[in-house]
């Protein structure tokens, strides 16, 4: 199971990046151009991934709705086809009932985040959604996990669209967790970071993780052991196992591995 979910995060994300990267010559001014091209490379580059539950597209943050999803029968299951203007009402109609707020919620904190990055500052915006929970009308459980990158700046540098890429994380977190949480990283090497978390609904310009904690995490991440971080920095075992302990209840992830591969793909380490 370890090794299937490591799969699917490298699957995940060469996807990312090539949808990124493909994204952005598809953009023209503040329009998007030759959408059903982009369609079809999108497609052939979901189908090429096997196993990765996850939809892809252009969301338009001025009117709140997508305007471009791939894979997202196989995500969202067999919904009624309803009008671009209904979708994410639709989508909205699935949330778990703990989770009813997450979007007035999370749209109050980031359009005001947003507003408080100075121009200087307005480059390499990444946004990253992590433990939001659906149930699909079929019963399946979603904990979405959700990454998005602004594919057009105006003179400003303020944008109307993000391409996103949105998977099933549901097999990382802990079933119990009832939260979730959203980090934005910004300037020249994502050195500004904005984040919420819904257990304190608390707005702050530091990490989810500190210093330390990512510290100890990226030697993890190297495969030293306990007693080996212990010795490297000086600190006693106890204390290596209490900061893994923190992190994995902070972030709601079911395991050490689950860990690593989150602040992996939410930029922290």
């Amino acid at each position: 199971m370890q090794e299937n979910s490591l799969r699917k995060m490298k699957d995940a994300d060469f996807l990312y990046k090539k949808i990124v990267a493909m994204s952005s010559s598809f953009f023209i001014d503040n329009t998007i151009g030759e959408v059903e091209r982009f369609r079809e490379e999108a497609n052939l580059l979901l189908n090429g991934i096997k196993g990765t539950d996850a939809v892809i597209g252009i969301f338009d943050h001025l009117n709140y709705t997508p305007v471009l999803e791939v894979g997202e029968k196989e995500f969202w299951g067999e919904l009624p086809e309803v009008s671009q203007a209904e979708r994410m009402i639709q989508i909205m109609s699935l949330l778990e009932k703990d989770y009813l707020t997450f979007f007035t919620d999370s749209v109050k904190w980031f359009t005001g985040v947003l507003e408080e990055i100075p121009f200087e500052q307005r480059t390499n915006i990444q946004i990253f959604h992590c433990g939001i929970r659906y149930r699909l009308l079929d019963d399946k459980p979603i904990c979405l996990f959700s990454k998005g990158s602004p594919i057009h700046y105006d003179e400003s540098r303020k944008f109307n669209y993000t391409f996103n890429y949105v998977q099933n994380i549901n097999h990382l977190f802990k079933k119990n967790f009832r939260y979730y949480w959203i980090r934005i990283s910004h300037g020249e090497n994502s050195e500004y970071v904005h984040t919420f978390h819904s257990q304190d609904k608390l707005h702050s310009n530091k990490d989810l993780l500190s210093v330390r904690e990512k510290e100890i995490l990226k030697l993890i991440a190297d495969d030293n052991d306990t007693k080996e971080i212990a010795e490297k920095l000086f600190i006693s075992v106890n204390t290596v196992g209490n900061h893994r302990s923190k992190m994995i209840d902070k972030l709601g992830v079911r395991d050490t591995t689950a860990l690593v591969q989150m602040a992996k793909m939410t930029g922290m380490i």
